[in-house]
């Protein structure tokens, strides 16, 4: 009979284990949609500013305009990593795998600007436990984030990045976060923040420039439209990098809420073979006493 009522203890243990992945597998996938609608209108949004810029730059007929946010530098001296990480546990491979990608690109940097000094920016209570591990120092650190990226210190970020590349403090600045492909396909990527690739804020549609008045003055529009895109971008990948966190969140309780079924039916089996066998058992005493007082 103890072995009956360990496995009945462990059907009770299992299946409340099994309540707690399917709630937090629910809750996640609520998030993650969440998050998808805020990313798909954030394109809407870049998509717009990205026509306004394309315009205003053709509207120019050629004329040369120095933009500092695009200003590629010859020589690197500086070079600023920001990394964004998860907050939370429970979520697969999410953050291993993001710390797998840190290692491999400051050995790259390093190995590709050996003369330059690189700092790093860690948001995220996850990547700055793993700082802490392997013995590695960042310049800033933003632990404590919330679910709501609009609450993030984004614009203190983007300021100080943005001010210290015109500055020529800072030579480049790269992003480090894992994009959003669907649930299941989470990718860890590097991507170059500042300068700002010209291709990457222009659209492939052609305008009339004659048909547009500008104000204020086009060169001045441009300036102020870089930083835009520059927020834009950010937004991009610490929203990626949630819905990342989430989606990996919702796809390990989901792995795990079927584990649990599969344990419970498995347990079921072996509590009802255990008490056939002791209900047979109590059969046979009871049918070998009754012979035996014939």
């Amino acid at each position: 009979m103890a072995g009956l009522k360990e496995i009945k203890r462990r059907l009770k243990s299992v299946k409340n284990t099994k309540k707690i992945t399917y709630a937090m597998k629910l809750v996640a996938a609520a998030k993650l949609q969440k998050v998808q609608e805020k990313v798909f209108a954030l394109q809407r949004y870049q998509e717009t500013l990205a026509q306004i810029f394309t315009q205003t730059l053709q509207s120019l007929e050629g004329r040369e305009v120095e933009l500092k946010l695009l200003e590629k530098r010859d020589e690197i001296k500086n070079i600023r990593l920001i990394i964004i990480g998860g907050s939370r546990g429970l979520c697969g491979g999410f953050n291993t795998n993001l710390n797998k990608k840190i290692k491999e690109v400051l050995s790259t940097l390093k190995e590709q600007y050996q003369d330059a000094n690189i700092e790093t920016e860690l948001l995220g209570k996850k990547v700055y436990e793993f700082f802490k591990r392997e013995k590695i120092e960042p310049s800033v650190v933003y632990e404590n984030l919330g679910e709501n990226i609009s609450l993030w210190p984004v614009d203190e970020i983007l300021e100080s990045a943005k001010n210290d590349f015109l500055t020529k403090k800072i030579d480049k600045v790269y992003i480090l976060y894992t994009k959003f492909r669907s649930a299941l396909s989470v990718v860890p990527t590097l991507d170059e923040l500042l300068p700002i690739d010209k291709e990457s804020v222009t659209s492939k549609l052609k305008f009339n420039p004659a048909l547009i008045v500008f104000e204020p003055a086009k060169e001045k529009l441009l300036e102020d439209l870089l930083p835009k895109f520059l927020r834009i971008k950010f937004m991009q990948t610490a929203l990626d990098s949630n819905a990342s966190e989430n989606g990996s969140r919702m796809t390990a309780m989901d792995s795990a809420t079927s584990n649990a079924n599969d344990l419970m039916a498995k347990l079921q089996l072996n509590y009802n073979k255990l008490r056939q066998s002791a209900i047979t058992s109590e059969l046979l005493d009871i049918i070998g006493g009754a012979e035996a007082l014939k």
